[in-house]
């Protein structure tokens, strides 16, 4: 009988390790990647562009992908985006120039690469304005013993398109600086850390080309260099600013920026804020120390 629950248990343990484990080691050697991952484009209506796109399987399995265009719109100001499921009445003029079709799958064999060309074509009578999509390509894995698609497993990657429609191809740009702060008193021992929000209130998405001018009573002056993040239409972005340290961290500064809405100008939009350099982390325990010191020589018994 002991030898009979033996058994059991080894046969137990032999299933668990054929129908279980082999399935979540298959779940995590998933991976598909594309290339590129933004597209901007500036179109006239009635007009069409093509882009070309790397879609390359790296798993160890066959993956059945599935293409589709989702639109999306600013999730936060911090740059994530919302992609809107639930929208499907939005304009769609895009297409494959290579055979594949949106919605419906096809083949992508393990260690494959294979290009596809997306073709944009917004027709005459569209609205003069941005439009926001990702190129979603999910993909199921085919077990290589099984032979079907598994449901259970699901990988996603997209690529985001920022089209701007304009028959021009110069439309107007409109934003404005909603916060540019720090603190007021900043102790010398550490870098300051400047808070930059802009605003586009237009129809046309933009990126700010500038810096921002630091100047010190002692006439030091420094630079730092804005990195142009995409700002969508009608949407407010917390703009990424490096800490900044100056070489002589003592007295006022005053931090002026300066940028505008494209490479090309015109449009300029500046803020400026003051603010001091001062070493209280050490000043303060210092003052506490001279203080207690005379209370103490002050109130100490006479001899």
């Amino acid at each position: 009988m002991r030898g009979v629950k033996l058994c059991l248990l080894i046969c137990s343990f032999a299933y668990l390790l054929v129908y279980l484990l082999p399935k979540s080691v298959y779940a995590q050697s998933l991976s598909l990647s594309i290339w590129p991952p933004l597209l901007e484009v500036m179109i006239q209506p009635g007009r069409s562009v093509t882009q070309a796109y790397e879609i390359a399987n790296h798993s160890e399995y066959d993956l059945k992908v599935t293409p589709s265009i989702i639109p999306f719109k600013p999730a936060n100001n911090e740059g994530q985006i919302s992609l809107q499921w639930e929208n499907k009445n939005f304009p769609n003029f895009f297409s494959f120039e290579t055979g594949e079709i949106l919605n419906t799958p096809f083949w992508l064999k393990s260690g494959q690469t294979k290009q596809v060309l997306l073709k944009i074509s917004p027709p005459k009578d569209l609205s003069e304005k941005d439009y926001y999509f990702t190129l979603l390509f999910s993909a199921n894995p085919v077990s290589p013993s099984e032979k079907n698609t598994s449901s259970s497993s699901t990988i996603e990657v997209g690529a985001n398109i920022l089209i701007s429609v304009s028959q021009s191809g110069n439309p107007k740009l409109f934003g404005k600086i909603s916060e540019f702060s720090c603190p007021k008193v900043i102790d010398s021992f550490s870098p300051v850390n400047f808070n930059l929000k802009v605003e586009n209130w237009g129809k046309t998405f933009w990126k700010p080309f500038g810096k921002i001018f630091i100047t010190c009573f002692l006439g030091q002056k420094e630079e730092i260099e804005i990195l142009p993040q995409n700002v969508l239409a009608e949407s407010e972005r917390k703009i990424f600013v490096p800490s900044f340290k100056p070489k002589l961290p003592l007295g006022p500064f005053k931090a002026k920026v300066e940028f505008s809405l494209n490479q090309e100008g015109p449009v300029k939009l500046e803020s400026q804020i003051s603010f001091w350099y001062l070493p209280y982390k050490i000043l303060i325990p210092l003052l506490f120390v001279i203080f207690f010191f005379f209370l103490f020589k002050k109130f100490r018994p006479k001899k």
